[in-house]
């Protein structure tokens, strides 16, 4: 996806981040909260915040909303095994890590920033639905999925790659600032350039800083060595 260009997430201290957050981060880069998406010759689908300079037959998203949903105070509150908190030795919890693996270097993404959003989104459960009426492992709204070519957000590859996708254009906007992405991701981008940074919304602030503590926890696990003795990915994932 040449629309993406690649931008790699700054590695800063949780302590810095979490300031940022408190302090309702200015903006890294402001703009109209417009997308554009194509779908090339070859089944390419391409999405960028920047209208196309290549001929296609463009479609204009005026928003993607965030996980959220419009109000995101109805919180998160996923189904059935999304309310059961995940054990480290779970194997649910590496289930899916080959499709983790593809999109987190398709989307130049830390491989830990997928794991821990969809830890928090989901709780790796994929069949998950929100009260606001996400769905799927990364918590895609319909028309956010539609629009990032998503078919199926309940199938684990597609909802990985959708998420990844808008997680890269988030941090593309951003300039990689991982607080204003993780926020626009909950509460949409609107929401951010609205409020000139993270949005006053509980659920918005908690879910930034769960995101960022278990990104940091998948962060000191894979440098301890701990990836080497958890198991394989399941063979057939139930969907």
């Amino acid at each position: 996806m040449r629309s993406l260009a690649p931008s790699f997430f700054p590695l800063v201290v949780l302590g810095a981040l979490l300031g940022a957050l408190l302090g309702s981060a200015p903006l890294a880069q402001a703009g109209r909260n417009n997308y554009y998406a194509y779908t090339d010759a070859n089944g390419t689908l391409h999405v960028t915040n920047v209208p196309g300079r290549t001929q296609g037959d463009w479609s204009l998203y005026k928003s993607l909303e965030g996980s959220g949903g419009d109000d995101v105070a109805r919180g998160r509150a996923a189904a059935g095994e999304a309310r059961v908190p995940v054990r480290s030795d779970s194997e649910r919890l590496h289930r899916y890590d080959s499709f983790i693996r593809a999109a987190a270097g398709r989307y130049q993404l830390p491989e830990s920033l997928l794991r821990a959003v969809i830890h928090t989104e989901s709780n790796f459960y994929a069949q998950a639905v929100s009260r606001a009426g996400a769905v799927g492992l990364m918590q895609l709204m319909p028309k956010t999925a539609k629009a990032l070519g998503v078919r199926d957000p309940y199938d684990p590859s597609q909802s990985i790659h959708g998420g990844a996708r808008y997680l890269r254009l988030l941090a593309n906007r951003y300039d990689g600032d991982m607080v204003l992405v993780l926020a626009a991701y909950n509460a949409g981008a609107g929401n951010v350039e609205r409020y000139g940074g993270v949005p006053p919304f509980a659920e918005t602030r908690a879910y930034v800083r769960s995101v960022l503590r278990r990104y940091y926890a998948y962060e000191r696990q894979e440098q301890l060595g701990v990836d080497e003795e958890r198991p394989g990915p399941a063979r057939h994932i139930a969907r």
